[in-house]
């Protein structure tokens, strides 16, 4: 399916076990450059971003913004129609790639780390892990190379 720009997509529900794929620092942990870390099933935002939005929802309340970077995501919609409203896309080149920022009224300002969606399972845990973990405060390629899910150079 292809969008335009301009265009609003939607509706897409069904979260496709994305809490399994979805990890967040626990209250009162150290910021540090995450607050948790998401690895998406593909690079298509509309099913992505729709599950993301649903799993985060029930515990965080909606969400009304998500920032990215357009060079990791097919071609995205500027917004995601969902049964509960609208969720505003907005592509930022400076945002980090493996980065996205969620915002809402109760959810304020989430930066998630992105897991690659070819990654290892096993690496892609352990980057998992290493984002959400309590006294995190590595950087994207930091803990992606780490954990083996980027090669030596910060490659996927």
């Amino acid at each position: 399916m292809t969008f335009l720009s301009d265009s609003t997509a939607g509706p897409v529900l069904g979260s496709l076990a994305v809490e399994k794929r979805l990890r967040l620092k626990p209250p009162g942990a150290v910021k540090g450059c995450f607050d948790g870390a998401w690895w998406p099933r593909s690079r298509e935002p509309v099913a992505e971003f729709s599950a993301l939005v649903t799993a985060l929802a029930a515990d965080s309340g909606p969400v009304d913004r998500i920032g990215f970077n357009p060079a990791m995501w097919d071609l995205t919609p500027r917004t995601l129609a969902l049964e509960t409203g609208f969720v505003r896309l907005a592509g930022f080149f400076g945002l980090d790639r493996h980065t996205i920022v969620v915002i809402g009224a109760r959810i304020r300002r989430l930066t998630l780390l992105v897991v690659p969606p070819g990654a290892d399972p096993a690496a892609a845990e352990r980057a998992l892990e290493a984002a959400a973990a309590p006294d995190a405060v590595g950087s994207a390629v930091l803990i992606l190379t780490t954990s083996g899910t980027l090669g030596p150079a910060g490659t996927a």
